[in-house]
């Protein structure tokens, strides 16, 4: 048990305003060949499974005995074969067991030590699912009171790794959804999902924030469309005749939620889905004036038109009518001639898609002002034949390409010019449609590091060999050479059969 306490550096990076900074991480940074995930996500996200319940139940069994030993003996050794167990099988798939463990043995166990010893694994540990189970130990007993369990649970919840723990203890106590809410007003990420998930509106004032600032988190506004809609009352607030401008904003983003339903549940399971609406499309006749609940609109009447809720005309008619404003036309040209924010940016141009705006030469404009910044918008240039060879000659003139062709790897992202590779990762597909042109980034792309970038590159000259009608030697013999240079060193085994196909004349079908 050596190291820095994580209890500790957590508490030594709240700033000011009592939170965590967004980017904060107890992991080491991954390896390129790493894939990385937000903290908090493997458990509250339900990524990967976890140890079968047979495995489960013995580690806890194991976990519970060391326990015993410990509380009887003090030794420290006991502790060590804990973390080593604990730290095998991952927190969540054995602390449920644990419990019941505990309680089967609990008048074999002196409960104030067992206190004690998840308040020292919980403030103490440096290994994060130890303190895991330390919080989750000091969840079996009515600690809501004890300002030192306090101060560490609230401290720990800061952190999205660990709000599903701390939230989960807390809400035994009987001033539990009280710390909750303390909780879920100061973290953004998985664990602002898992503390609202577990928020009961008790009180007219946690259920107006649960309206008004529940459902915006960082991961994806639909994971608590449904929860917001329902805790939040959303259908009472939209009954009324009036509401007040952020408010609107707020039911917006729960709406937009709801219509959500890849990752979870959303307005199929809204009792009041018809109702609700109805009425926000009322309100925002008076309310929408931004790109933003432009881009909400549009959202609406794609879903309405697959919809099968009675009043689905009556909702596409609104949808229209708001739509149909000339002054989205210039507020859209607008923001994407400024470039004033970078959301609306994005609104404008997709809503500009959505609604066949042309907007073509204002895209090239922000493109060649700012290549690197609005790479992925310039994708959508490449339909246009006449000013795809520009947008080809821009990037093979700004990206370091000899740099970013740094030799072999089995990377999932670059360590180097991230940015820059990302530009690569937009460009190279749009290169299948245009034989003979960017080569020298096709050159980048086989020699990346990232596999993703040679089998795009890969495609690319696929394409041109379908394209064309014969193979990549008689195309491009430059190339040709480039891929039989590549292949011999590659070490991705798809990778390298498509190289294969590619060097005997064949392409990769779409």
């Amino acid at each position: 048990m050596s190291g820095q306490d994580i209890y500790e550096i957590i508490k030594s990076n709240v700033t000011e305003d009592g939170r965590l900074p967004h980017d904060f991480s107890l992991d080491e940074p991954k390896a390129p060949n790493q894939i990385s995930f937000a903290p908090g996500m493997i458990d509250g996200g339900g990524v990967f499974g976890h140890y079968s319940p047979d495995n489960a139940e013995k580690e806890a069994t194991q976990i519970v005995k060391l326990m015993k030993q410990y509380l009887r003996k003090n030794k420290r050794s006991y502790l060590d074969e804990m973390e080593e167990i604990i730290t095998k099988t991952g927190a969540l798939s054995v602390v449920d067991p644990i419990h019941n463990g505990i309680m089967k043995s609990r008048d074999d166990m002196d409960l104030q030590k067992l206190i004690e010893l998840g308040f020292d694994l919980a403030k103490t540990s440096h290994d994060v699912n130890l303190v895991k189970l330390g919080i989750s130990l000091l969840g079996l007993f009515e600690l809501g009171e004890n300002e030192n369990v306090l101060d560490v649970v609230k401290t720990l919840a800061l952190y999205d790794e660990l709000t599903l723990y701390s939230a989960v203890a807390a809400s035994r106590w009987s001033n539990g959804n009280d710390v909750v809410f303390w909780i879920a007003k100061r973290v953004d990420g998985w664990g602002k999902i898992q503390a609202v998930e577990r928020l009961q509106p008790e009180t007219d004032e946690i259920r107006e924030w649960i309206l008004r600032d529940g459902c915006s988190n960082g991961i994806m506004d639909a994971y608590l469309g449904l929860t917001c809609a329902e805790k939040g009352g959303l259908i009472a607030a939209l009954r009324k005749k009036t509401m007040d401008d952020e408010l609107f904003e707020s039911v917006s983003v729960i709406i937009d939620a709801l219509l959500d339903e890849g990752p979870v549940d959303g307005i199929s399971k809204y009792d009041h889905a018809e109702e609700a609406l109805m009425l926000y499309m009322r309100h925002a006749k008076e309310k929408a004036v931004n790109l933003r609940h432009f881009w909400y609109i549009l959202n609406i009447r794609l879903f309405m038109e697959d919809s099968e809720l009675p009043n689905m005309d009556d909702i596409l008619a609104q949808c229209e009518e708001i739509m149909n404003n000339p002054d989205w036309i210039v507020k859209i040209k607008d923001a994407i001639e400024q470039r004033r924010d970078d959301k609306d940016f994005f609104y404008a141009c997709n809503s500009a898609s959505r609604m066949d705006i042309d907007i073509g030469s204002l895209l090239l404009s922000a493109v060649k002002e700012n290549p690197i910044e609005y790479c992925s918008y310039a994708q959508k240039l490449f339909s246009d034949q006449s000013i795809a060879a520009e947008i080809i000659d821009l990037y093979e003139s700004v990206l370091p390409l000899g740099e970013m062709a740094s030799g072999m790897g089995d990377y999932f992202f670059s360590d180097i010019l991230r940015k820059e590779h990302g530009c690569l990762d937009f460009i190279l597909p749009a290169l299948a449609e245009y034989p003979l042109q960017g080569i020298k980034l096709i050159k980048s792309g086989l020699g990346s590091p990232v596999t993703r970038e040679r089998n795009m590159a890969c495609k690319a000259l696929s394409g041109w060999v379908k394209a064309q009608g014969k193979p990549l030697e008689d195309i491009s013999p430059e190339l040709f050479v480039e891929i039989m240079r590549i292949y011999e060193i590659e070490i991705n085994e798809q990778t390298k059969e498509t190289m294969k196909r590619l060097l005997e004349g064949e392409f990769e079908e779409s």
